[in-house]
């Protein structure tokens, strides 16, 4: 609405000064200035709104994407919250290529012997080879069911269909059918998403089929019940129980670990905290020792993240705001559609970023941020401070920082893992809760590793789930941000509103002043007209005589 206004003022055809030659608009605009003025003054103050609001939205999105990456547990390799995080362990073998082993949290014994006596395997049938009469003759997937009947001998071949033109079997219990007009290739893929847990291949090379269970162990099974006889034309081994035309059982993984003899239906089993592979029969030394780097450079990442964050809050809440006239000058602001015009675009740029500089200059939301950030990293944690591994906050005028003693903090992870995963990684017995109070707020920020701390600080800020009293995250509620409901309801966002409305209505009045200025020169064109035709009247009517 207001553009529209603007329109009008600047769109409408007027022709003035044709009595008294005076130039009209020029003097209107004139005696307008004060009038655009204000106008334009509301204007700098929005986009300076809008700036501000925009300052907050990035800081709110850079938690966000730091939540995203060190608190979220479906990212475990990155999550900080998690105690595995804080457990890293290399492992070496006596005997190669027998098993692999893996440890991701805390283990009790650090050195086991495995011997592998039997692999777990699937259960499978094979069919015969070259199914199809006739040399170098094959199936096609693209077969229709009845096409492959025909090729595999037709009635000869003893394939049967059911009255209503369909192949049907039985899988593991689980009734399988399909129209004969149908694909091979539909079929298998039919038994391969079905529920029977078995998956069907076709070697077109050798001519023949093949059956696996998904599963491994000795409760896989195939238990094919066919009285359609497809499965005895395609080759699949007769069965000594007339109940089944095929049947074939996985087997267990035999193993002995320190001496001790077990069984499993997987060769991927966890047993102390230790994962094993099986890779093959044989006899290994596995010796497991704690990956200190590994260890060190999750901490380091985390650390480098988290210090890139508190550096551009820092140095936003300490930009100096420029003066446009040096030091006694007034501030850069938001350009005016004229200034713009008399500017190039370098100009313009130039000049908008410096308008942009120090607009949270010690602003006090963001300075509260820094302030709980530092507190949650220094504060004793009960299982000790970070300082006492090696990562210290720096100078007060460093904010939040933290500055990394390498060599100590990879000491601290070699000689007490578990410190070093309670300092961080420490749960409380509280949730996070926006309506605690005080008093349980102090419960479990003293009973949280500095993770759970900065988590709150972080929710605190851009929860977008409402407490209580139906607000958001406190830089939520400020300035919003993109992709929730704030994005159009914060604080700003009025703010902004409220500066629109006020532009609409200053310049309305604007317009309606423009217009009245312009009536009353119209007026005054008029009379002089008029004086104009009577001093020519009077003029000729005494020249006449």
């Amino acid at each position: 609405m207001v553009n529209n206004i603007s329109g009008m003022l600047n769109s409408k055809l007027r022709f003035t000064g044709m009595a008294s030659g005076l130039d009209t608009d020029s003097i209107i605009q004139q005696m307008m200035r004060v009038e655009r003025m204000k106008v334009d003054k509301v204007k700098q103050d929005k986009q300076l709104l809008e700036w501000k609001r925009d300052d907050y939205r990035s800081f709110s999105s850079i938690l966000k994407g730091f939540k995203d990456e060190f608190f979220d547990a479906i990212r475990p390799a990155s999550n900080m919250r998690s105690a595995n995080t804080y457990y890293a362990y290399k492992s070496k073998y006596s005997v190669e290529g027998v098993v692999t082993a893996s440890a991701n949290s805390q283990v009790s014994m650090m050195e086991h012997t495995i011997k592998v006596n039997k692999m777990a395997d699937t259960a499978k049938i094979s069919g015969a080879q070259n199914i199809v009469p006739g040399d170098d003759e094959s199936l096609s997937l693209s077969d229709t069911i009845e096409t492959v009947r025909d090729k595999l001998g037709g009635d000869a071949s003893g394939i049967t269909f059911t009255a209503e033109g369909k192949l049907k079997f039985e899988i593991n219990d689980k009734t399988i059918e399909i129209d004969k007009g149908k694909k091979l290739s539909d079929l298998m893929s039919i038994i391969n998403n079905g529920e029977a847990g078995v998956k069907i291949s076709y070697s077109s090379f050798l001519d023949k089929f093949e059956m696996v269970s998904k599963s491994t162990g000795a409760s896989a099974r195939i238990e094919i019940k066919d009285d359609s006889g497809f499965f005895d034309a395609i080759g699949f081994n007769k069965d000594g129980d007339a109940t089944y035309v095929a049947k074939a059982y996985g087997e267990d993984a035999a193993f002995e670990l320190d001496g001790k003899a077990s069984t499993n239906a997987s060769n991927i089993f966890t047993i102390d905290g230790v994962t094993y592979t099986l890779n093959g029969l044989g006899e290994t030394k596995v010796t497991i020792a704690q990956d200190t780097d590994a260890i060190f450079d999750r901490i380091k990442t985390f650390i480098d993240k988290y210090n890139e964050i508190v550096d551009k809050i820092t140095a936003k809440t300490n930009e100096s705001r420029p003066k446009s006239g040096g030091r006694y000058g007034s501030y850069y602001l938001p350009l005016t559609d004229d200034q713009r015009d008399a500017m190039s675009e370098d100009e313009i740029k130039k000049w908008e970023e410096n308008a942009k500089k120090g607009l949270v200059r010690n602003d006090g939301l963001l300075s509260n941020v820094l302030y709980n950030l530092r507190r949650a990293m220094g504060d004793n944690t009960g299982a000790g401070t970070l300082a006492s591994i090696g990562i210290s906050t720096g100078d007060w005028r460093e904010g939040a920082r933290l500055n990394i003693n390498d060599e100590k903090l990879k000491k601290a992870i070699a000689d007490n893992p578990d410190k070093v995963m309670e300092i961080f990684a420490k749960q409380p017995e509280k949730r996070y809760d926006p309506n605690a109070t005080a008093a349980e707020r102090k419960e479990r920020y003293d009973g949280s590793g500095i993770i759970e701390r900065l988590f709150d600080v972080i929710e605190d800020n851009i929860r977008t789930t409402r407490n209580a009293d139906g607000k958001k995250g406190l830089l939520l509620e400020k300035a919003g941000i993109i992709g929730d409901l704030t994005e159009f309801e914060s604080t700003m966002v009025k703010q902004i509103g409220d500066k629109e409305k006020l532009i609409y209505d200053l310049t309305e009045k604007l317009y309606d002043k423009e217009n009245a200025l312009y009536m009353k020169f119209a007026a005054l064109e008029t009379a002089l007209s008029r004086m104009n035709s009577q001093s020519a009247w009077l003029a000729q009517s005494f020249g006449g005589k």
